[in-house]
């Protein structure tokens, strides 16, 4: 295969085999047992390839061909990284394989599409510098994008991809993971750009100090980073005492076949346990009702459960609160109250009622008042259906078929809801497992001036695998965003808290019941994050759409032209 820019031939299985090695690269930089060092250089191979391939075939071949080589890296990063997904069962107890491969293979595609409208761009402007940028602008946008829309799954937004090494990024609390994601691709970009130089010029010299300039790039950062984390200094508004609960229950053997009164009994024994001046008791993510009917939201101050806590909490300690998951709905007699509802039939298709049930979080006190939150980011395929008008037909119900529930939730019109302790004053932002992979989302709880994050989870639906540790160290990248403490209550994974460097300052490991009690400081201060958000996807489309114009002009420049 001959290459028109006159670099030397290339065989085809040398392509592949950099597809393949980016791929691999990206997972062995993957969190939790991975050295995020490899994500700076990762790209460089699928980068050269692309390079090489884009100057050998005709315009309607090539976009085939590295859309394919592309999918290739990415399918192979999304399967290594996220292979804990395979442990998800279908409520009949059987392994949901669709869970793995359907993330693995649209994420893949949708990526593949990313890289391929880059390599486009690229060769169609004058300057090779215009298509990198896109390609980091682009890049960008698309994990906004993950963020918003409804197949959401920005699990492998390239910041996340820091979490294990929080000491590297203290500085996203100005720029967000999304800083992240830039810094990977300038570094990538840079150092491939330097390989390709040195193939034209063979100026050594030249190669060596551009790779320094971009290890330069690198270690900066680091440093900028390990100065803040050194002199950032806890803020410090005021002092609460929070007990954590871990009830540890298997979500598949037992979740639902535990009954109401056993679930009460428990988490009693544990708040019992170890009760002292805790202002604060935080119990997991959906853990009532168990076995019992899901508690119907009307009235819901006169539920048994919710009576029985309540007066639990004046006898033992009346100016503390009771955080935990719960399992609601509620009734509507008319379909267009609610856009998540789904119709009950009794009688005849005349009688009808639609009902909602929420994955919800509530805080309980002793004053009978109750606040209540809906889980708004909802887990495409197993709480949400995504855009059903158009796959519903296609697809049926295969994509509710496992994660414990065939009906999709309902979410409040109002996403973000803050709770106010009613004896402090002190607020509080309930956030529900998978919203905590959101930055700006939870960055919206701040802004209304929350003073510390209260997250209750269940990540026991995939085993001991990779699955519970990197939805634990993500939540650290949004203690570092806002610089508030994390209370953490896991029903099976890891309850802890989180200071507002990112630090697990103590914790209840996977598998083990148990409690954890600890004073936390609480702060009003607002970061740069929380004010302005995820400003660099609004940078990054905007120039997205430059860019993008400008090639459609030039182009159509170049073939006047050239008539």
């Amino acid at each position: 295969m001959y290459c028109k820019s006159g670099f030397i031939q290339h065989d085809k299985i040398e392509f592949f085999f950099c597809s393949l090695l980016s791929g691999i690269l990206l997972g062995l930089g993957w969190p939790t047992y991975g050295n995020p060092l490899y994500l700076f250089i990762a790209f460089i191979p699928l980068l050269y390839a692309e390079e090489h391939l884009n100057h050998s075939f005709s315009e309607k071949k090539i976009v085939l061909i590295i859309f394919l080589l592309s999918f290739f890296t990415f399918f192979t990063w999304n399967a290594i990284s996220t292979w804990w997904l395979s442990y998800a069962k279908r409520p009949d107890g059987s392994f949901a394989i669709e869970a793995y491969l359907i993330p693995v293979l649209l994420n893949a595609s949708f990526m593949s599409i990313v890289f391929t409208f880059y390599s486009w761009i690229k060769k169609h402007v004058e300057s090779k510098k215009i298509g990198y940028v896109f390609l980091v602008c682009t890049w960008i946008s698309f994990e906004k994008m993950h963020l918003e829309w409804e197949l959401s799954w920005p699990w492998l937004n390239l910041g996340n991809g820091f979490s294990n090494h929080i000491e590297w990024i203290q500085w996203y609390e100005y720029t967000g993971s999304l800083g992240g994601t830039a810094w990977i691709w300038i570094v990538n970009i840079g150092l491939i750009n330097s390989i390709i130089k040195y193939q034209k010029n063979k100026n050594v010299l030249s190669l060596y100090k551009n790779i320094f300039l971009n290890i330069g790039k690198i270690f900066f950062l680091i440093l900028i980073s390990n100065y803040i984390y050194l002199k950032c200094e806890e803020k410090k508004d005021g002092i609460v005492d929070v007990l954590i609960l871990q009830p540890n229950i298997h979500p598949y053997h037992q979740k639902y076949k535990t009954s109401t009164k056993k679930l009460i009994s428990l988490l009693k024994k544990l708040i019992d346990k170890k009760i002292g001046k805790n202002t604060f008791i935080i119990a997991p993510e959906t853990i009532f009702p168990g076995n019992g009917r899901k508690i119907y939201m009307k009235n819901i101050g006169g539920n048994t459960i919710i009576s029985i806590f309540r007066n639990h909490l004046k006898k033992i300690s009346p100016k503390t609160v009771f955080i935990t998951g719960i399992e609601l709905f509620d009734f509507y007699k008319k379909k267009d109250f609610s856009k998540t509802s789904t119709p009950i039939f009794f009688k005849n298709e005349n009688d009808i009622l639609w009902i909602d049930i929420f994955n919800s979080i509530i805080q309980i006190s002793s004053d009978d008042k109750i606040e209540i939150h809906h889980k708004s980011k909802l887990v495409p395929a197993v709480e949400t259906f995504p855009y059903k008008r158009i796959l519903f037909p296609i697809l049926g119900n295969i994509l509710l078929n496992f994660g414990g529930s065939v009906m999709e939730h309902g979410k409040q019109d109002d996403p973000i809801t803050i709770f106010l302790h009613p004896f402090l004053e002190v607020k509080v932002a309930p956030i529900i497992c998978y919203e905590s992979v959101f930055g700006e989302y939870v960055s919206k709880f701040f802004k209304k001036n929350a003073e510390f994050m209260a997250i209750i989870t269940n990540d026991g639906w995939w085993g001991r695998s990779q699955g519970y540790q990197q939805h634990l160290y993500y939540a650290r990248l949004r203690a570092i965003e806002n610089r508030k403490y994390i209370a953490r209550s896991a029903n099976t994974g890891v309850s802890c808290f989180i200071n507002e460097k990112g630090e697990i300052i103590s914790s209840i490991p996977y598998g083990i019941e148990g409690v954890l009690s600890n004073k936390i400081f609480i702060n009003k201060k607002k970061t740069f994050y929380i004010k302005y958000g995820d400003y660099i996807s609004k940078i990054s489309f905007f120039l997205s759409i430059i860019i993008f114009i400008y090639t459609v002009i030039y182009r159509r420049m170049y073939k006047i032209n050239n008539k």
